[in-house]
């Protein structure tokens, strides 16, 4: 009797430490991020053929930053002063296609850096950036020796292209804060740099207005670090990159663009505060048609676009604060508006973003181009993937193969969680999973209240976690759609993945041009947030909102979704859903019967230990069959007993263990074919 109380007593022990440890895991994971005086994320840098993107990239003193050779050719990076190189982190002076190292800057300061391979030997021409490490002054056009101070109006001067400049880029070099650049008719073959603040650039027509980078050139037109940038009424396609970008900037507005089969993002700000994205269409992108990313609060404004044919329509990693996408059209993509949090970028985790009054249809699009990154997201409508504190109010969502809204954790480096999020009087249909959905394994604070919806998961999930209720339940949700999406993420980490190319994506047809076109006022956008006078009150959902519904039939109801395969259906899909989510059901069914039919026969025990080790089973699921299975007496065979516990865990582990090392391995940063 003492051997065996010792052996019941080591079991537990054992059994006792892996709950904790997963339930240590688990709380550190949802904690993760949430120390304000730590450097949460990091920054990154792709080393394309042959620049930096991005060419300037602002840190905190201590913050890493990360770079990646996403080009075909060799590259590296090395400070001007040679303080530090990739070299020394990565080991060879020679970083090839695909990999990458990371370097640390404890210093506040400006270093500008060069590729040895691309760039003069003093770091002056060529493959150049800069990182600014800190709050330090920054000049972009330090380099070609100006220095520049931001205004508010217009200066009077107008500078024509091609007219007056050959180029948009002699036009934008030769401009001063306030000038307008008014571009004439035509298919402009470059890239525009601008590094002046306050100029405002504007193409006559919208849609005759091209800057065509011919699958050659990294962007259409790229602000660096310029304070009160406009750029409106043109077109940018074909560019590698980005056709609209703004980085480190405040104040930024884009009116009237259409960027349509660039090679990542349509229109694109990053790090940059107080802007509007108005009146815009954006496809064919691998990454998404509109974003804004690594910003806090980001006091910025998409309204009145619409997006298509991308792999995302909107993806806002990392940002939020007084961020408002309202008004506009998410269609025809993998996924509608899909905000995130990563730890591969600066200030996680994404939050407080509102949503509303959009119209977001049918994102369930197989020839869209796609990177490893976004095809777990592939048919859904809203998706909040590590999100804090988001408003999803008043929007249509319809059509989608996965769920119309979901709520769900995200894995990177760390595993972020979604909290407090509130989803409201939304009208939802037509949804293969689920209409609205909570996705596991925990969450606090997300509420639901007022939807127009035929299906939920889980069950009853606006009952229990309405708005207006102080106490919302379930903390956790559906886990299925969570293992349903990790299987894709393996998969795709693999480069087992369907994807469009972006180059051949549906090519747009004319959009509306700017009112009054040249005679528009001329007004630099430092200010652009306050001068767009928000108000939420006055936010109508679109007009082809009114057509779609017309063709939905409209019958509430609150049933249980169907826990059934994410789309696309597929080996590691399948494999993840039956090991991952059916076979811990599978488990707990055998172990607990088979231990209960064992106690039923057996003669050997006092009735008094039969009833504690019945009560025990069912009271203490999982942990109590799987002690009674290997030293409770059972009269199983000891091989039996051995193999049925210990081979569900080790399934488990190596599960893990697999996922782990496909995920490191495999999904690396996003525009990494």
């Amino acid at each position: 009797m003492k051997i065996l109380n010792f052996e019941i007593t080591k079991v537990v022990y054992w059994f006792v430490l892996l709950w904790i440890g997963i339930s240590f895991g688990i709380f550190i994971s949802a904690c993760s991020g949430e120390n304000k005086n730590e450097i949460s994320g990091f920054a990154h840098v792709l080393m394309i053929d042959n620049s930096f993107s991005p060419p300037m990239q602002k840190i905190p003193v201590g913050g890493i930053v990360e770079f990646i050779n996403s080009g075909n050719n060799p590259h590296n990076a090395i400070a001007v002063d040679k303080n530090w190189s990739t070299e020394k982190s990565f080991g060879n002076i020679v970083m090839s296609r695909g990999t990458k190292t990371k370097v640390s800057f404890p210093k506040e300061g400006v270093f500008p850096y060069f590729c040895s391979f691309h760039a003069t030997p003093d770091g002056k021409n060529g493959m150049v950036g800069d990182i600014v490490v800190g709050n330090v002054p920054y000049n972009p056009a330090a380099k070609s020796g100006k220095s520049w101070k931001n205004v508010s109006q217009f200066s009077g001067t107008t500078r024509k292209v091609p007219s007056q400049y050959p180029t948009i880029q002699n036009a934008v070099d030769a401009s001063n804060p306030g000038d307008l650049v008014l571009i004439s008719e035509g298919i402009y073959l470059e890239e525009v740099t601008v590094t002046t603040p306050s100029i405002t650039i504007r193409g006559v027509d919208r849609n005759k207005v091209i800057i065509d980078g011919q699958f050659q050139r990294g962007n259409g037109i790229m602000v660096v670090a310029a304070d009160g940038v406009v750029i409106e009424n043109l077109t940018a396609r074909n560019a590698t990159l980005n056709g609209f970008y703004w980085t480190g900037v405040k104040g930024y507005r884009g009116s009237y663009l259409t960027a349509h089969n660039n090679g990542d993002y349509g229109i694109y700000a990053f790090d940059s505060i107080n802007g509007v994205i108005e009146h815009s269409y954006a496809s064919g992108s691998p990454d998404s048609g509109i974003y804004i990313g690594q910003c806090y609060p980001c006091k910025a404004i998409i309204y009145d676009v619409v997006s298509e044919h991308n792999a995302l329509g909107y993806s806002g990693t990392n940002a939020g604060g007084e961020l408002y996408l309202i008004g506009s059209v998410w269609k025809n993509n993998i996924v509608g508006l899909a905000p995130n949090t990563l730890d591969r970028e600066l200030l996680p985790p994404e939050r407080e973003t509102t949503i509303l009054g959009n119209l977001v249809y049918n994102n369930n699009n197989p020839k869209a181009p796609i990177a490893a990154l976004e095809y777990p997201s592939f048919g859904n409508g809203i998706l909040i993937a590590g999100g804090l504190s988001n408003v999803i109010r008043k929007n249509v969502v319809i059509e989608h193969q996965n769920n119309g809204i979901v709520i769900l954790p995200n894995l990177d480096e760390n595993f972020w969680l979604s909290h407090n999020n509130i989803v409201q009087d939304n009208i939802v249909y037509n949804s293969g999973r689920a209409d609205i959905t909570l996705v596991g394994p925990m969450s606090t604070g997300n509420c639901f209240s007022g939807n127009e919806y035929r299906t939920e998961l889980p069950a009853f999930l606006e009952k229990w976690n309405g708005c207006g209720s102080w106490i919302r339940l379930p903390v956790g949700g559906d886990l299925s759609m969570m293992l349903g999406a990790l299987g894709l993420m393996v998969q795709a980490s693999g480069g087992r993945f369907p994807s469009g190319n972006y180059k051949e994506q549906p090519i747009p047809g004319p959009q509306l041009n700017m009112p009054l076109g040249n005679a528009a006022p001329v007004k630099p956008a430092l200010t652009a947030f306050e001068d767009f006078n928000l108000n939420l009150n006055q936010v109508k959902l679109p007009k082809e909102a009114e057509e779609i519904l017309k063709t939905v039939p409209r019958k509430p109801a609150s049933t249980t979704g169907a826990i059934t395969l994410v789309k696309p259906i597929g080996l590691f899909p399948f494999f993840y859903h039956w090991l991952g989510f059916l076979l811990p059901f599978a488990i707990y069914i055998c172990w607990t019967s088979m231990s209960l039919l064992d106690l039923k026969d057996r003669t050997d025990l006092e009735w008094i230990r039969k009833i504690y080790w019945i009560v025990t089973i069912i009271l203490v699921p999982i942990l109590s069959p799987a002690i009674y299975l290997i030293v409770g007496g059972s009269k199983y065979p000891n091989w039996f007993r051995r193999t049925l516990v210990w081979g569900g865990l080790i399934a488990f582990f190596l599960l893990l263990a697999y996922t782990g090392i496909s995920l490191m391995n495999g999904v690396g940063t996003k525009t990494i074919s």
